[in-house]
């Protein structure tokens, strides 16, 4: 080892007893059973003096060796090495022994040697700060990084990293072994999952463990679940999938719902589906492990029964910004409510003769171009508004332009016939242009004003369709950018622009589509009702979302009505609850039956507001009792101001949210008075049925956890939190929990839910029961006990985490359990190639393990690769971020230029081959450090227009211009990366289609990350540095009958030291929770 240089940063000696060394090594020479008291402590290194270091490592290798440590042996030992005369000769050693009185006091010698090392540590650390600072090549972060390294090498006891006899090993391995034997410890630190410990010995220190599995297990939504977007827009949940971007709403703890934005976006394949339908008529298609929001909290959708009641909003207080006219908002809601929209004009079919007048003026301001022909038959029928174009009018404008043209020809000085040929049309259609007999078409219209080198609007103002009889009117052109031309009543919907509009706008839309086939009434038994009805399914379930927007409950039932001879299937839409019925008469009304809703105002103005629907469901008794505590119903009632207070039905009737209100604000309670506020309406389930199988997707909503979907709310990592928390209370061990996800508050309320074994939502509410508050007190109690400590940096980097980490064992005396991350794919990495990031990622995580011996726990999400098997249980090569390649696939050798199948280079390593480099998009030669199999996966295969195929998994990547993407991402007609000779050719795709399940491989080519195969350039698998590698596996989330129900598998796939196989742990997921399956298995 090089002697530390202090010259250059002080003139003085630096820290050393040198009197104490001597007395160490008299002590030895004197006592040989003395050197055992200071061997852990002390290293060669710690003395001061050269001579020093190569008497006491002659003296510890005898002691390894188990010979004495007295004067003739050391000396014949020194002799033997020709190292006597480097310390001073037998004369130093005799010196060293006459010094020394006894090796009484040798332990505290040794620590005095330890503190002068230490402080020349310090120095020497120091100085090599000095030098990182002066450095000005090296960022900062990094600069940063290595000071702090220097520091923390010194003061912690970290895995040796010089060579070390294996003798010195061997003494540490037999006692372990013998501790292990009679069951004093496992090899590792024990997790508490009883099968788990047996299978790895307990977590290694410095292992990186990385514990994998799919993203939102079972949580999932029908590809064609609608979602409202924060500007009105009505989208799937595909739609936000592809765009992955959107703002949505969620609800808070307060029951109030706000805008929030999705951190992650999730494909989870086709899975089974049920539909739940509510009394309400809303529906929303899910997985059957997908949560929906009782009063009890989130429950599965396998948990709920016909008749319980659900949380679906009361209102979406979402409008847009954008406008169109006042009427085209009209015209809109009167042909989608009684228009004819598949002839060659738009007709409205409506008798009331306000209404016709209405519409008139709306087509003349939309367009004056246009009249309105109503055709009467005489009571027959209901009379047909005819919208077309004003002939009178275009026979007019067709003049003005016929005398426009005469007099832009004479000014050019061309002919009629010159036009003519130039426009490929005969000379009498160019003399009937002329004369305003007729008029060009729209596209010779276009080549006569070019050819005239004017603009369209010198000879038609208001455009070619003016002075054109036969095209269509600018009505139908535009209900045909709407995409309403050519629908019929059972195709009508509602056109997207109408969900951006503002409040007003929508309203007036709503009040003339109400006009049509709306109605309001006053029955004979005083209730009042509005309503709307439509053969279009689609249609009426839109209305019925628009009136929600405006805090209107309705009601949309299946009905069948009679049309002529036959019947066929209507949807009718509701209105009857009070409030809802005076926010519709206040804020929308029905053009031309005003009448109609004044009786239903002064109806309503007459009576006591009372509803048999809008009510909190029965449970909600039990969390008022808890809260009241020993005080009477009738006493809380009449302190309340309830009349009738002696008998107000407790746990008989569901409450309206009046009486929850009146309760709440009696006990001031405020949870209560938030739910009795809220903007939830619970509805109640009628019906579950499975849909088949359909593709699935998730959303990942931070803080809350939930959004809305199809007007109903709906839910969106809990193993390796278990992991962590067995061993900070089994071991007292401190846990370093880094959450990229979840907020610290998040990650606590779920760690309280698991230990006191209440739902995590009632938690984060305050709707505790009166006997849950023992055991919830006790596990806050044991939680603030152990020594688990959390980081919810965002994004944070491996260089931030080390730092971290390394300050907390610092604090802990240099003691740490575990290191948890959740999850590695929101790490910050600073790489465009993701897997190379991925890749350098997880090494660092490595690194982190070994400086700090301790495990390094990193949680992963998979690929939905994994879905598309027909085994859905996760394997090794799931966990890499690339993809794999068909056995025939050719491979090019640099060496040879032979092409050699892929499945013939199982097993071998170090051959090379071509691999693209592309700072310099060069083709260069590359060394492989794996070819290995990765199972039997779907495979697709692709064809390039020079006709290269490949067929590969779709998660492998290409190399296109706009970087490496995966099969699936690619499309038809975009380019990707083929080698020409040393350069490079940008081959299009002409087809990717599905080519059956077959085994694959891959390569691993360090550095360069590619490779050549069938004449493409194709990424690389990326080598693991996990020494465990643990998949997380729930029959039951994809075959709901499966005999393990409830039962999650652990499948151990990769144990670098030790056995692989499964295990099974009991999951909760009520309480996020697992569980050992059996007892503890005797010694």
């Amino acid at each position: 080892m090089n002697e530390p240089q202090f010259s250059s940063i002080s003139d003085r000696l630096p820290p050393q007893n040198i009197e104490a060394e001597e007395a160490i090594l008299g002590g030895i020479l004197l006592d040989p059973e003395a050197i055992s008291r200071v061997a852990e402590l002390l290293q060669p290194e710690s003395f001061a003096l050269k001579s020093h270091q190569i008497i006491y490592r002659a003296t510890l290798t005898l002691h390894f060796q188990g010979k004495p440590t007295d004067l003739m042996t050391v000396t014949t030992w020194l002799a033997d090495q020709k190292l006597l005369e480097q310390v001073g000769g037998q004369l130093k050693l005799t010196q060293l022994v006459d010094r020394t009185v006894s090796a009484v006091n040798i332990d505290q010698y040794g620590l005095l040697i330890l503190d002068k090392k230490i402080r020349r540590s310090l120095i020497t650390g120091g100085h090599t700060i000095i030098e990182l600072a002066y450095d000005t090549s090296q960022d900062l972060e990094t600069v940063l990084d290595k000071a702090e390294q220097q520091i923390f090498n010194i003061s912690q006891v970290r895995p040796q990293q010089d060579l070390v006899s294996i003798g010195e090993t061997l003494i540490d391995t037999f006692q372990e072994i013998e501790d292990r034997n009679e069951g004093i410890s496992l090899p590792g630190i024990p997790c508490g999952f009883y099968d788990l410990d047996a299978m790895t010995g307990g977590f290694q220190r410095s292992d990186l463990i990385i514990i994998a599995g799919r993203p939102s297990m079972g949580k999932c939504l029908s590809f064609d679940s609608t979602i409202v977007l924060s500007d009105g827009s009505v989208v799937t949940i595909e739609d936000i999938y592809n765009r992955q971007k959107a703002q949505i709403l969620t609800l808070e703890n307060n029951w109030k719902f706000k805008i929030t934005e999705p951190s992650d976006f999730i494909d989870d394949g086709i899975k089974p589906v049920f539909r739940v339908t509510t009394k309400l008529g809303r529906f929303v298609e899910s997985t059957l492990t997908h949560p929906f929001l009782t009063i009890q909290g989130w429950k599965q959708l396998a948990e709920l029964k016909l008749g319980q009641k659900i949380a679906v909003p009361r209102k979406v207080d979402v409008f847009g910004s954008e406008k169109i006219s006042e009427c085209q908002a009209k015209i809109l809601g009167y042909l989608i409510g009684d228009g004819g929209l598949t002839d060659s004009n738009a007709v409205l079919t409506n008798n009331d003769c306000r209404i016709q007048q209405d519409f008139i003026n709306a087509v003349k301001d939309f367009d004056t171009n246009l009249k309105v022909r109503i055709d009467n038959s005489h009571g027959t029928r209901a009379d047909s508004l005819n919208v077309t174009k004003n002939q009178q009018l275009v026979i007019d404008n067709r003049q003005s332009f016929a005398k426009t043209l005469r007099q832009t020809v004479q000014i050019k000085g061309i002919s009629g016939s010159e036009i003519a040929q130039d426009l490929g049309v005969s000379p009498s259609a160019v003399s009937h242009w002329m004369n305003g007999k007729s008029a060009p078409n729209s596209e010779f219209f276009k080549q006569l004003c070019d050819l005239l080198d004017i603009d369209t609007t010198v000879l038609a103002p208001d455009g070619a369709e003016t002075i054109q009889i036969n095209n269509r009117n600018s009505l139908v052109i535009w209900l045909e950018k709407l995409g309403l031309w050519g629908k019929n009543s059972h195709q009508k919907t509602i056109p997207e622009i109408i969900f951006r509009l503002e409040r007003s706008q929508i309203a007036l839309f709503l009040n003339r589509l109400f006009a049509t086939d709306g109605w309001a009434t006053v029955l004979a038994s005083s209730q009042s009702q509005i309503g709307y009805t439509s053969v279009s399914e689609e249609l009426a379930r839109q209305v019925q979302h628009l009136l929600l927007r405006f805090g209107i409950i309705a009601t949309l039932k299946k009905r069948s009505v009679k049309y002529k001879e036959t019947r066929r299937t209507a949807w009718q839409l509701d209105i009857t609850d009070a409030l809802s019925l005076k926010t519709f008469i206040s804020e929308i009304g029905i053009f031309s039956k005003e009448e109609a809703l004044l009786k239903i105002e002064n109806a309503l103005m007459n009576k006591r507001y009372q509803t048999n629907r809008d009510l909190i469901p029965i449970e909600i008794w039990q969390e008022i009792a808890t809260v009241k505590g020993d005080e009477s119903w009738q006493n809380l009632a009449k302190r309340a101001g309830i009349p009738g207070y002696s008998n107000i039905h407790v746990g008989k009737r569901q409450p309206s949210r009046e009486r929850l209100w009146t309760l709440a604000t009696a006990l001031d309670n405020l949870p209560l008075q938030q739910l009795a506020t809220s903007e939830i309406y619970w509805d109640e389930i009628v019906s579950i049925e499975f849909m088949g199988e359909k593709q699935v997707y998730d959303l990942t909503i931070p803080e809350t956890h939930n959004f809305v979907a199809n007007d109903i709310c709906v839910h969106n990592t809990s193993f390796a939190v278990g992991l962590g928390h067995n061993i900070a209370k089994g071991q007292k061990l401190p846990i370093a929990i880094f959450s990229l996800e979840m907020s610290k508050g998040q990650l606590v309320q779920r760690l309280l839910s698991s230990e006191a074994k209440i739902e995590s939502n009632r938690i984060r509410s305050g709707r505790i029961s009166q006997s849950e508050w023992e055991p919830l007190t006790m596990a806050i109690s044991s939680l603030a006990e152990l020594p688990i400590f959390i980081d919810d940096t965002p994004n944070i980097t491996v260089t931030e985490m080390r730092s971290k980490a390394r300050r907390l064992q610092a604090e802990n005396g240099g003691v740490l359990g575990l290191v948890l991350i959740d999850y590695l794919q929101l790490m910050e990495g600073g790489s465009d190639n993701r897997v190379q990031e991925l890749s350098r990622i997880t090494r660092s995580l490595k690194g982190l393990a070994r400086e700090l011996s301790v495990p390094v726990i990193a949680l992963s999400q998979l690929s939905r690769s994994v879905e598309s098997r027909t085994n859905k249980r996760p394997m090794l090569s799931d966990l890499r971020e690339s993809g794999c390649l068909t056995g025939d696939s050719l491979i090019t050798l640099a060496d040879t230029g032979l092409q050699v199948p892929i499945k013939e280079l199982i097993g071998k390593s170090g051959f090379p081959v071509w691999a693209l480099n592309e700072k310099i998009m060069k083709l260069e030669i590359a060394i492989v450090s794996n070819a290995f199999s990765t199972g039997i996966k779907p495979v697709f295969t692709l064809t390039t227009r020079l006709g290269r195929k490949i067929r590969a998994t779709a998660n492998h990547k290409f190399l296109t211009i706009q970087g490496w993407k995966r099969l699936d991402e690619l499309s038809f007609k975009q380019h990707i990366c083929l080698p020409d000779n040393s350069d490079v050719y940008w081959d299009e795709i002409v087809s990717i289609i599905p080519d059956g399940e077959e085994e694959v491989f891959d390569l691993t080519v360090p550095n360069l990350h590619n490779f050549v195969a069938n004449n493409i350039i194709v990424h690389n698998s990326i080598e693991q540095d996990a020494d465990l590698v643990m998949m997380i596996y729930r029959d039951d989330y994809y075959n709901p009958d499966t005999p393990d129900r409830g039962i999650t598998e652990i499948i151990m796939a990769k144990h670098r030291n030790g056995p692989t196989g499964t295990i099974k742990l009991l999951f909760d997921p009520q309480f996020t929770k697992f569980r050992n399956l059996a007892n503890p298995r005797s010694s």
